[in-house]
């Protein structure tokens, strides 16, 4: 449905974006991670048609998507961008927010379809309230409710959940996930953390100084990530060079100084593994994550649900070879 061909943009010498391209089919969530500075938001724009891209093109269902350059208003009907800040409207309620977007609709449906996004988006017993009255992550809903009033074709969303409590997040989660089945739009949105994007997305991107260097199935990304930059995006992970990888017990071909990734679920406690030393403990409510000392060059992250462990304490745990997934520079 939405297919980006080598989008670039520059700002003088600094390159935003640099020949992506990517498509989200119809009905799918596409998730774009990369931390501040990569091109996000500058990309997220040229799609929406609200920014000129200086060379490749984008296109929604087969036509091409205009840049403000080329139209007397920027943007594209059937395109919907969420912006960070919300922009919603600061004097009126969350019910007139909404439905400004169906101010051109016949009053009985537009009446029918702010009741249904009101329900749909969990809205309901705070539609009088003003914006400043009400969460973040009410604003929040609120915003992707008012995009997706006329039922556009595409939705984007910038940094959905940078500003959320962690329940208001699981909402606004779950909420993008009923709406792709419900409202039968596609969705994609851009954000620094992978957390929510490796759990709802159907394809998972990464950006790196205005690269697409990665794209792939979510568990794909997760497991086999291309650089140590796209593996960290995803989640905790050590990255490790193979010249101490005899250390874990483990002995490999690789260059000295190849680079390997290991995500800390992969660690297991095993009395005939190698010797370690913890180093710290964080409880994290359903785990703990644990680093463990192991030589002078290499500390581990790993998780564990026992509660007997504590710092200082001498453990053994065991590296699988097959768990290790080689990295490019």
């Amino acid at each position: 449905m939405l297919e980006a061909t080598t989008i670039t943009k520059n700002y003088g010498s600094l390159t935003a974006v640099h020949r992506v391209s990517l498509r989200l089919e119809p009905g799918q969530i596409l998730a774009l991670v990369g931390a501040s500075g990569s091109g996000k938001s500058t990309l997220l724009s040229i799609l929406a048609g609200l920014t000129d891209a200086d060379s490749g093109e984008v296109r929604l269902n087969g036509s091409r998507v205009p840049g403000p350059a080329e139209v007397l208003v920027p943007g594209h009907a059937d395109i919907r961008l969420v912006h960070q800040e919300y922009q919603l409207m600061p004097n009126v309620s969350v019910r007139e927010n909404i439905a400004y977007a169906l101010r051109f609709f016949e009053t009985n449906y537009r009446t029918y379809r702010v009741d249904e996004l009101l329900r749909l988006c969990r809205l309901t017993e705070v539609q009088d309230r003003l914006p400043r009255q009400v969460s973040g992550g009410e604003k929040q809903r609120t915003a992707i409710a008012r995009a997706i009033a006329d039922k556009p074709a595409l939705l984007l969303l910038d940094e959905p959940f940078s500003h959320l409590d962690l329940p208001n997040r699981l909402l606004v989660r779950d909420l993008l996930f009923d709406l792709v089945r419900h409202e039968k739009t596609s969705c994609l949105f851009v954000t620094h953390d992978a957390s929510d994007a490796l759990s709802i997305a159907s394809t998972l991107g990464i950006l790196r100084d205005g690269r697409l260097i990665q794209l792939d199935d979510p568990k794909a990304v997760y497991r086999q990530p291309n650089t140590a930059y796209a593996a960290r995006m995803t989640g905790p992970v050590n990255v490790i060079k193979a010249k101490h990888l005899p250390a874990l017990g483990v002995t490999t071909s690789d260059n000295p100084d190849s680079l390997l990734c290991l995500r800390p679920e992969q660690i297991q406690l095993d009395e005939t593994g190698v010797p370690g030393t913890i180093r710290a403990l964080f409880f994290k409510g359903s785990h703990y994550e644990i680093e463990v000392d192991i030589s002078r060059y290499v500390c581990l992250r790993m998780l564990s649900t026992r509660d007997y462990l504590g710092v200082g304490q001498q453990i053994q745990i065991r590296v699988a070879a097959e768990s290790l997934w080689k990295l490019q520079r």
